[in-house]
């Protein structure tokens, strides 16, 4: 994460919360807070939530309750240990949500002290930072979301039009010419060359060739698997650990510009078979990535 050391230089020496930093004092039962801090940060253009305590930060509970109650997809957080006046704590570094903001899919609740049920975010909702607090999004709020996503795709073309104008002597820009189009003028087959004998490439739809999301490839999966079932995080384990990304296996994922990730049925296929193929497939991969991610309760027992 670009800004993951200035927001971990934050989290070390803040005394109250801010706009870029969550202080709390533990979790909430169920961590329906945390979730909604999280959100509000991402939506925001990122920052940090900082626990204190005794409290052991679970980090594949944290996936699995932003999958049960956010969309779309978001994976951009990582956990770090800090240290905040000589005492251990756990900062949880949140990237900022790229093309589509979270959105609340379902109402949170949790159980106050006295007993008493609080409503932490509602379904439907869309939370920001507000100086100290996260709250339900305002029209500034929209429109600067937006203004983000614009200044990063305008970013995007600028540095395209930089490699074109950059090319070496004797390069060449490629036009390609539509050979067919279907009824709304989308192109649906191109050429290449001008050679009318070269064959034709077909253009792929990613909602057919990748139609699942990660809810829907979970869902695929464990109506395959025998005796046993896999949540999000034991996905997010295997992608992390066999590096399957869109950039290293093309043909199980596909990342559209605004939206979260979309797996293809060959995704689904070769999880299924790595799993009849090894039966400790899934628990190997969680285990493997939790390594690379220290626990909050191992850093406070080694001081």
């Amino acid at each position: 994460m670009a800004d993951a050391n200035r927001f971990l230089s934050r989290a070390a020496e803040a005394k109250r919360s801010s706009k870029r930093v969550e202080l709390k004092e533990g979790l909430d039962d169920g961590s329906v807070e945390l979730v909604r801090d999280i959100a509000a940060l991402a939506n925001s253009s990122g920052g940090v939530v900082v626990i204190t305590g005794s409290a052991d930060v679970d980090e594949e509970l944290i996936h699995e309750r932003l999958a049960h109650y956010a969309e779309p997809e978001f994976e951009g957080f990582e956990l770090q240990e800090i240290s905040r006046r000589g005492a251990p704590a756990t900062a949880i570094v949140v990237e900022g949500a790229a093309g589509t903001p979270l959105v609340f899919t379902r109402q949170g609740r949790y159980t106050k002290p006295d007993g008493g049920e609080h409503v932490a975010f509602v379904r439907g909702g869309l939370y920001f930072r507000h100086g100290a607090k996260s709250e339900a999004a305002t029209g500034a709020d929209v429109r600067d979301f937006i203004k983000r996503q614009l200044d990063a795709t305008r970013s995007q073309w600028l540095a395209n039009i930089r490699q074109v104008m950059h090319a070496p002597d004797g390069a060449e820009v490629a036009v390609i010419e539509t050979a067919e189009r279907d009824e709304e003028g989308r192109p649906t087959l191109i050429r290449l060359t001008t050679d009318p004998h070269a064959p034709l490439y077909g253009q792929v739809d990613p909602d057919q060739s990748h139609p699942y999301r990660q809810k829907e490839v979970i869902r695929e999966v464990n109506a395959r698997l025998d005796g046993h079932t896999v949540n999000a995080f034991d996905v997010l384990s295997v992608r992390r650990v066999h590096q399957i990304s869109e950039e290293t296996r093309p043909e199980f994922v596909h990342v559209p510009k605004f939206g979260s990730p979309q797996y293809s049925d060959a995704f689904v296929d070769w999880l299924v078979e790595e799993d009849a193929r090894d039966p400790g497939f899934f628990t190997r991969a969680k285990t493997k990535y939790l390594a690379t991610r220290p626990r909050r309760r191992a850093a406070a027992d080694s001081t």
